[in-house]
């Protein structure tokens, strides 16, 4: 699947709604380009922007919650934009540090379980066998709220596999029915 298309947001194929506990939703491309780069982004959901843009951002625009888009491109300094492509939202005006944006070392990988970038590399260092597994392991445990806590709206489980395969693991998924949080 490629940026953009419409799809489920993450591979358990639910909703938090029905009880999986994954807290993920729908996802689908956005109507608009980023009038920063061009990209058509995500559309994210209204909780999304409530949970992530900061105070004086959201008040500025809280009637407009519900008509923002997730710029996928990554080396585009616009996180969100308006449909209208007249608003643009950068990552010092939302609360998150952004996987696919931002190469700290603080940046989350996983948002629910505070697994940050830095945590892969001691694992590295500490030579920890396995470490796709582990990371698995990690964001399977208990509840997850992806449409609050990921600055996409939808579960990190993509972007923790690119985040992987830039430094040669594979994260094979055998039990697809286990979802992805």
């Amino acid at each position: 699947m490629r940026y953009g298309e419409t799809s489920m947001s993450c591979e358990c194929g639910t909703t938090g709604d029905n009880g999986s506990g994954c807290g993920c939703s729908l996802s689908s491309s956005a109507t608009a380009s980023c009038p920063a780069c061009g990209t058509i982004g995500r559309k994210v959901s209204s909780l999304t922007i409530q949970s992530q843009f900061k105070k004086e951002m959201l008040e500025n625009y809280k009637d407009h919650t519900d008509k923002f888009n997730f710029c996928m491109n990554p080396s585009c300094p616009a996180v969100y934009y308006d449909d209208s492509e007249s608003i643009i939202i950068h990552q010092d005006e939302i609360r998150s540090k952004v996987t696919i944006k931002n190469d700290d070392l603080k940046t989350p990988l996983c948002y629910c379980k505070k697994l940050l970038k830095s945590d892969f590399f001691q694992m590295i260092e500490d030579n920890i066998p396995d470490i796709s597994d582990k990371i698995k392991a990690i964001i399977s445990e208990g509840k997850s709220f992806c449409e609050k806590s990921n600055p996409k709206g939808v579960c990190c489980t993509e972007d923790v596999k690119t985040f992987l395969a830039e430094y040669g693991m594979a994260w094979e998924s055998q039990d697809a029915s286990r979802g992805c949080c």
